[in-house]
Order: structure tokens, then sequence, then C-alpha cells
């Protein structure tokens, strides 16, 4: 289906929410319409009945509970990416590696662009008006700034022994495994 017909109905098929075990569940892949302020509050399903103003206002109080929140497109500002590096003790991170599908897809993008007519423009702008609010409150804050008071690296600050969820995985698969041979 086209962009141009899409937007005319809202963005996508009505959601219908779905279950895992029981409970629904938001499936950001199925979202098309502020899909960051349902996914932070918590709140998506429309059989919830779950006003997009108090979805809002949820999604905004937990986010700025979050001690550090990156703005992605700020990590083009080397301050900003020299910032979070020194407070994370790291160099790097915006070093790229090359994703499975980029080629293709950077080939197919150069194929067929996408040209989006001014009114459809509009109508998504429209549709999405709280997540674009909501991103713009989480990023004004950086919007003039040359330079970044964030706290540097500290090892004290952290616990460096802490729970590693990989590793953790590996042992009880390893664990797993050991019982199996031994039945």
């Amino acid at each position: 289906m086209a962009l141009q017909k899409s937007h005319r109905r809202g963005g996508h098929e009505p959601y219908q929410c779905k279950k895992k075990n029981g409970d629904h569940r938001f499936w950001l892949g199925n979202c098309a319409v502020n899909c960051y302020t349902q996914w932070f509050s918590g709140l998506s399903c429309p059989a919830w009945n779950i006003t997009k103003n108090e979805q809002y206002k949820i999604a905004k109080r937990r986010v700025f509970r979050y001690n550090l929140i990156v703005v992605v497109e700020k990590l083009r500002d080397p301050a900003y990416v020299k910032a979070i590096e020194d407070m994370f003790g790291l160099s790097g991170i915006t070093k790229r590696s090359v994703p499975y599908c980029e080629r293709p897809s950077h080939k197919a993008n150069s194929d067929y662009p996408l040209v989006i007519q001014n009114s459809t423009m509009q109508r998504l702008k429209d549709l999405n008006s709280l997540d674009i609010t909501f991103y713009n409150q989480m990023g004004d804050c950086l919007n003039d700034l040359t330079s970044y008071n964030f706290p540097r690296w500290d090892p004290d600050r952290f616990d460096l022994g802490s729970w590693n969820w990989t590793e953790a995985v590996l042992k009880a698969k390893a664990a797993k495994e050991s019982k199996r041979s031994k039945i």
C-alpha cells in the first residue's frame, strides 16, 4: 500500500493488542503512530481506553527518571560524543560496524527514492504530534550547547562485579547441558 493512502486512515491498520502469557503486549514493530509515547508509557492497548495525553504524561514521568538519555542525533557532535565517552570511561562509541542489510538497503533507497507529498508529511506530523513533542522535550535542553557538563567516569561509583545477563544465560545453558548428559 502506498504511503499516500496509508496516512488517510490513521497511518496504520487499527492496532490489535497481542497477548503473550495472557497479558496484552506492545509490539513496537506493529506501531505507526506515537509509538515512543506508547512504548515508554506501557499503556498502548486501545482496549484499555487510556487517553493519549495520559500516556504522554506517564511516558514523560518514566523517562525523566533515567539518569542519562542519549539523543542519537547529537552523536554527530564531537563534543557530545567526548562527554559521553568521558562519562563512561571509554572511547569509540561512534565507531560503526556494518549492519547486515545496510548495503542492500542503501541501494534500494537510491534506486527507489521515497517521495513524500507535503500533505502526507503534514498528516504524519499531525498523527505523531505527541512523539514529536516528547522527542523535543527530551533533547531541547542540549540544543545550543557547545560543551556538556556530564559527570566524568569514577570507577568507585559502579559495582563492576555486577550481574552479567549474557554470562548468566551461558552458565544456565551449560548447566542444562550438563544435567542432560548425566541422564
